[in-house]
């Protein structure tokens, strides 16, 4: 716990000193106190730039909760043989000491991170009338946003099976604005208090300005309509959790929980309403983008971090040159068995590739390779929330099967793929689309938590497969914490 606090109170420093990176264009100054922060409209934007800017440390959604750790638990690469760096997550080795320190580093930044938002929404409504009330709610609808994907996604690792013992302990819900012990509450409480925030939140970006314009929103000329004031912090909406990302929360929430029928109505607001704005990529931005190709499909995502490290991971994780006991990367028999032989599928012809130089036989990860042309929007960009989601959400959640397959068959012709047959097995189709597409973003290992799947392909060896169950899928908590309880 004194491990915890003394984090926590880093982090709040970092977003009140802003000695972090840049979030965006909002420039920081070299020291703030609290109330310079929340006086000035620009302070408040940088006090909340700081917290997504640490939304993008490698300890959580920078890398360990998308491109590696929780993927490794997913089986998404190799990981055999004890030699290897990665050996001990891909095989569920919870007591080693390198993997408990990375699950300490997880749990202790979100909840800093966490913290940091409880203060900016405490601040917020300390000093009122710095920025206009339709601002306001804006900001505070984001902070809001995020407080509950924070703890949903703890919920997801620490928690129960929730499909299985919804009522077991799962983790602390905090709403304070100073570090504390709070207790550790069942899922189903956790669960109900995640909804709530993001009603909240719904409530309050009921004017968001994505629903208008989109995800580049407002732009210039449009300022003295809007009243926006031709800064470029309410522009890039799908920079931020806009109204959007937090119905796709609420979609994924419901889910993961049971409710079926609100996951539907959540998932469907996206489809039906976000689609003008969030549109599929072509296969010109993907295939025939020369030394440009869009891999993350950036068009379709709902919200993204803007990652400076990103590139620099691609080499550390997946780059050609590392060794073959360091680099994450899938048997080529995985892959086949992945994307069903089909090397058309935009997925596979976009990400995975024998390297040019050389220096692999094999195809490895290109995902988030870095670009020729350094004005491309989409550079930095790493995906969290997409619109294809919502397409899986609402295929697994309606009654109708005619109808849930035609959700799966608009992603896949999307993706170059021919349309199911009305008589497949729509949950398998689905599993098999999750698989396909959310390689290096940390969806798939929650999809068979969720599921309580029971038995996963294996990922370091050609066939068979790894038998699944608490220990493997309930994330032991950090002894930061337990040693204080």
């Amino acid at each position: 716990m004194k491990k915890y606090l003394k984090n926590t109170i880093g982090i709040f420093a970092c977003i009140l000193m802003v000695s972090c990176n840049d979030y965006l264009d909002v420039q920081p100054e070299d020291k703030y106190l609290e109330e310079d922060v929340f006086t000035s409209e620009n302070g408040i934007q940088t006090a909340l730039n700081g917290i997504y800017s640490n939304m993008t440390s490698n300890s959580t959604y920078g890398s360990n909760l998308t491109l590696s750790t929780v993927e490794l638990l997913g089986q998404r690469y190799s990981a055999s043989g004890d030699s290897y760096k990665y050996y001990y997550y891909g095989n569920y080795t919870y007591e080693n000491t390198t993997v408990k320190n990375t699950f300490d580093a997880i749990w202790t930044n979100l909840y800093s991170n966490i913290l940091s938002i409880n203060n900016f929404i405490g601040s917020l409504e300390i000093y009122k009338d710095v920025i206009s009330e339709e601002k306001e709610n804006i900001l505070k609808g984001e902070a809001l946003g995020l407080r509950a994907m924070h703890h949903f996604d703890l919920l997801r690792l620490y928690g129960p099976i929730y499909s299985v013992s919804p009522s077991n302990d799962a983790i602390p819900y905090n709403t304070g604005v100073e570090a504390s012990l709070n207790p550790v509450l069942p899922a189903t409480e956790v669960i109900t208090k995640i909804l709530a925030d993001l009603v909240m939140a719904e409530q309050l970006l009921e004017n968001d300005p994505v629903r208008a314009y989109g995800k580049v929103s407002v732009y210039q000329e449009e300022d003295d309509v809007t009243g926006y004031n031709g800064t470029d912090f309410y522009r890039f909406r799908n920079l931020r959790l806009n109204y959007y990302a937090v119905k796709a929360l609420q979609a994924r929430v419901n889910l993961y929980a049971g409710n079926k029928e609100a996951a539907l109505a959540a998932s469907k607001v996206v489809i039906e309403e976000a689609s003008q704005w969030f549109e599929w990529t072509t296969p010109s931005e993907v295939i025939s983008a020369g030394a440009d190709p869009d891999r993350t499909f950036s068009s379709e995502v709902l919200f993204a971090i803007q990652n400076n490290n990103l590139y620099n991971l691609q080499d550390v994780l997946f780059g050609s040159s590392l060794s073959d006991i360091t680099i994450l990367v899938p048997l080529e028999s995985s892959l086949t068995n992945v994307f069903e032989g089909n090397q058309n599928d935009y997925r596979y012809i976009s990400t995975w590739i024998i390297p040019p130089t050389g220096e692999k036989a094999y195809r490895t990860f290109y995902k988030y390779a870095d670009v020729e042309s350094s004005g491309k929007e989409f550079r930095y960009r790493q995906p969290l929330i997409r619109i294809s989601e919502m397409y899986y959400i609402a295929a697994e959640t309606e009654a109708d099967p005619a109808i849930a397959i035609d959700y799966l068959n608009t992603v896949r012709y999307n993706r170059g793929l021919g349309d199911l047959a009305s008589t497949v097995d729509i949950q398998n189709e689905i599993q098999k689309e999750y698989q396909k597409e959310f390689y290096g973003e940390g969806q798939l290992f929650f999809y068979y938590k969720r599921n309580n799947v029971l038995s996963i392909p294996n990922g370091s060896e050609a066939t068979g497969n790894i038998t699944m169950g608490t220990n493997n899928y309930v994330i032991p908590f950090p002894e930061s914490e337990t040693d204080y309880r």
